[in-house]
């Protein structure tokens, strides 16, 4: 998951940065955080995931921000942080999700961080990868597992048109953006979509149509704590 954080106060940015650290790594959640204090630095080409924007900051504006990159990606989730609710009809022009009061962050921030999630979730039903130059569209909802083999990932999929799509590719990074769609790497050569975990043992991992997958079992525990907490959180809402 990545987060952008843009606001010209630096300590701001700071206290922001370390509640959603914090949080994460309680939670189990990887996330990678971008800290901006100048809104002209901010690298229109990076996708984020979600995107806490201060409104009022010199050079350009919160709102204008927003807009480049909603235009650029309108699916990463924009929450506003801010001390002026007279702003509310133009950030939701840009897709604002949320308005967060400065003098609420330590109450609110996780809270909407926590919407923010399951609301890029929503919004990201759709993998692209790319095969010869091509670029392929895959549902989510199509795709059971993924395997590695020296940088090769083959993508396993549950519709019979087709089994499977090849392609270069990192795991490691795979399975931080997919993460927040219900992915658990659950080896370091595999990465299942959980929607489709119906046996989830210490020595035993057994998917939709009686797949057994290899899982770690020196990292059991924690892998079967992630699903639970996962499947009690979004296995009925977010496909």
């Amino acid at each position: 998951m990545k987060i952008l954080l843009c606001d010209d106060d630096r300590l701001a940015v700071k206290h922001i940065s370390t509640i959603i650290y914090n949080y994460c790594k309680d939670n189990g959640k990887n996330v990678e955080i971008c800290e901006i204090t100048a809104p002209t630095k901010v690298n229109i080409l990076n996708e984020f995931d979600i995107a806490f924007l201060d409104i009022d900051m010199p050079q350009m504006s919160g709102i204008d921000l927003a807009r480049k990159i909603h235009e650029r990606w309108p699916n990463t989730v924009i929450i506003f942080i801010t001390n002026y609710v007279q702003y509310a009809p133009d950030g939701y022009e840009v897709g604002a999700f949320r308005y967060l009061m400065k003098n609420q962050i330590t109450e609110k921030l996780i809270d909407y961080l926590d919407l923010a999630i399951k609301e890029r979730t929503k919004r990201l039903r759709i993998i692209t990868i790319q095969i010869n130059g091509e670029r392929i569209n895959v549902p989510v909802s199509n795709i059971l597992y993924m395997e590695s083999s020296a940088r090769i990932i083959t993508m396993h999929l549950i519709e019979n048109v087709r089994p499977m799509y090849q392609f270069y590719g990192n795991m490691s990074d795979l399975a931080q953006k997919l993460e927040i769609l219900g992915f658990l790497r659950v080896h370091k050569s595999y990465l299942v979509n959980m929607k489709y975990i119906e046996i989830f043992q210490c020595k035993r991992l057994e998917i939709k149509g009686g797949i057994l997958i290899p899982s770690s079992e020196r990292k059991y525990s924690e892998l079967k704590q992630r699903y639970l907490t996962w499947e009690a959180e979004n296995k009925w809402s977010i496909f």
